[in-house]
C-alpha cells in the first residue's frame, strides 16, 4: 500500500521568504517553485529522497507555527548546534536519548525545526 513519504511540508504567510531562511540557514536546495500571479505558493528540496516542502498557509490548511514534525539527520549535533547559533537562532539545549541526540530550533514563521544524530544505529 503505502511505499514511500512523498513530502512533508510545513505552513508559510510568506512561502518564498521562508524557503530562503531553509535555503540561507540550513543549505536546503529548492527547485520546484509554484506559482500564481507572481506570488510562490509552495516549494520543496529534496533531502536524502523524500522532499521537505514549504507551501501557503491556505493550501497547508494551518496556521503559521503550527509545523512541528521535521527532524532533520546530520553528522555532528554539536557543530550543527553552533553554526545555528552562530546566525543568532535561539536553540535549545541538545538532549541525549539511549540511542541519539537532538535538538531544536523555531524558523521565521515559528515552525518546530528538529535535529538528529544517531548514537547507536536502530
Amino acid at each position: 500500500m503505502i511505499k514511500e513519504i512523498a513530502f512533508t511540508s510545513y505552513p508559510a504567510k510568506d512561502v518564498a521568504r521562508l524557503r530562503d531562511w531553509y535555503r540561507d540557514t540550513l543549505g536546503l536546495k529548492f527547485g520546484f517553485p509554484f506559482e500564481e500571479k507572481g506570488v510562490v505558493k509552495y516549494d520543496e528540496a529534496n533531502v536524502g529522497g523524500g522532499y521537505f516542502a514549504v507551501m501557503t498557509t491556505e493550501w497547508q490548511e494551518g496556521a503559521p507555527g503550527s509545523g512541528t514534525g521535521i527532524v532533520f539527520e546530520v553528522d555532528d549535533i554539536e557543530a550543527t548546534k553552533r553554526d545555528l547559533d552562530g546566525h543568532g537562532l535561539k536553540t535549545e539545549d541538545i538532549y541525549d536519548t539511549p540511542v541519539c541526540r537532538l535538538f531544536s530550533v523555531r524558523d521565521p514563521e515559528g515552525n518546530k525545526v528538529s535535529f538528529h544524530q544517531v548514537t547507536v544505529p536502530h
